[in-house]
């Protein structure tokens, strides 16, 4: 009897460093808003119940498990989801899905992945990269791929703050050549936030160049953000762009941030001039609950006649998991 307890004993200990080895979680964000949209078209403004306010609602599955000598096996699924309707565009893993290691080496990994310049792209934006972001109206550099299909993606260990990351995503299509290239580098220590990315992609023979530089401050009562950014396109397009924003801790649960954005387009492009100003309030429920109001108006106009707005404002909750 003693023996049959001790190697059950032994067993279950086995059974229990196994487990621990590997490791599978679900995560998700859960956000809804309701308010009013204007841009300009005929009918008015359009009263609204949207998902994505805050942040983009999703449902994602992620593991690791431990290959041994610092090396890890490591697998991530991530789906789309609007709240509003209840879909998820027929369930698709369509925002990430990966398969890779990580380990001393660094990370990498296979399969649609957020390209290294996307890691970069909003990183410094104000508004806390919502959809109430001014940067999102102004901005023409923002309309590059983000998560590729056919993708790889090394991301280095960090180095007292300093990293890197590069990707390259197949087009799969020996008739032309659209492959995706991005890279950036980045310093994050202390209050100190630094980035720079680049990424090159081509689609129907036109070829985009999107540069991003991006950089925070935060003096504790105050954090101070600034983004730039710069396209070309074959032919000569150009846009350029920059922006400024701040965020304001009033309380421990209440944050302001608001920020101004403005882009230019040269000649070949359409000589477009956009600017916004973006206004957001989030107030901490709980650690997974924020509620949240945001504010964002905007204009775009070509030799002084205006061409497209936005007049855009709503309150909503996020709820994480």
């Amino acid at each position: 009897m003693k023996k049959s307890l001790v190697a059950l004993a032994v067993l279950g200990a086995f059974a229990g460093a196994a487990s621990a080895q590997s490791s599978v979680s679900i995560y998700g964000i859960v956000d809804a808003y309701v308010g009013s949209e204007d841009t300009g078209a005929a009918g008015g403004s359009v009263t609204k119940l949207d998902s994505g306010g805050l942040q983009a609602s999703r449902l994602g599955f992620k593991g690791t498990e431990d290959l041994g000598g610092g090396l890890s096996a490591i697998f991530g699924l991530e789906a789309g989801l609007t709240v509003d309707n209840g879909t998820a565009g027929g369930f698709k893993f369509d925002r990430q899905s990966f398969v890779g290691f990580e380990g001393g080496f660094g990370q990498i990994i296979a399969g649609k992945v957020w390209s290294a310049y996307d890691d970069i792209s909003a990183a410094s934006f104000s508004g806390f990269d919502s959809s109430f972001s001014p940067e999102y109206f102004a901005f023409g550099s923002t309309a590059y791929t983000a998560n590729p299909n056919n993708g790889f993606k090394y991301t280095s260990p960090d180095f007292g703050g300093f990293s890197g990351a590069i990707s390259y995503a197949l087009d799969e299509n020996n008739a032309v050549k659209e492959n995706t290239s991005a890279f950036h580098l980045k310093y994050a220590a202390g209050p100190i936030y630094a980035g720079v990315a680049y990424q090159e992609e081509t689609a129907a023979l036109v070829k985009s160049k999107y540069t991003r530089l991006g950089a925070s401050y935060d003096l504790g009562m105050l954090k101070v953000l600034g983004s730039y950014g710069q396209l070309k396109e074959t032919g000569g397009a150009k846009t350029t762009d920059y922006s400024v924003g701040v965020d304001f801790p009033v309380s421990s649960a209440l944050t302001l941030g608001a920020g101004y954005a403005r882009g230019k387009d040269n000649a070949v492009a359409g000589d477009e001039k956009r600017s916004a100003f973006g206004l957001v309030a989030t107030y901490a429920l709980s650690k997974r609950t924020t509620a949240y109001a945001g504010y964002t108006t905007g204009e775009g106009k070509t030799n002084g006649v205006k061409t497209q707005e936005l007049d855009k404002y709503a309150v909503g909750v996020r709820h994480t998991f």
